[in-house]
């Protein structure tokens, strides 16, 4: 979805003006950016945060000659949806909440019931 098609889409909705909506997209954008500059994070109500992490420094390969390549250490913005889109996304998947013990490890012999699945969403 580009720019334009989403302040069309939002003017349609909220029944604003384009200008309007053009406007409030550009304070929200320049919002964001200082927020992740300033505070390392950026609450959108009702979907999820965008938080700063830093990747670490690692050795790569290019793929073209073999060689080995450093890239170094480096900032990048990550999306972490909320709960309720995670779910509205992945209708019918359990998603089993975070326990205070650990479960104990299964007996030895047994073998785990195969049909009770549970996939835990991190």
């Amino acid at each position: 979805m580009t720019r334009d098609q989403m302040i069309e889409g939002i003017m349609r909705a909220a029944g604003i003006s384009k200008a309007n909506v053009a406007r409030f997209y550009d304070g929200l954008v320049e919002l964001a950016r200082k927020q992740l500059v300033a505070n390392k994070e950026f609450v959108l109500p009702g979907l999820g945060v965008l938080r700063v992490r830093t990747r670490a420094a690692r050795v790569a390969r290019n793929p073209r000659t073999g060689e080995k390549v450093n890239v170094p250490r480096k900032k990048v913005v990550r999306f972490r949806e909320y709960k309720d889109l995670r779910e509205l996304l992945n209708p019918g998947l359990v998603v089993k909440e975070t326990e205070t013990e650990p479960e104990p490890p299964p007996e030895e012999g047994r073998a785990e019931d195969s049909e009770s699945t549970t996939l835990v969403l991190e």
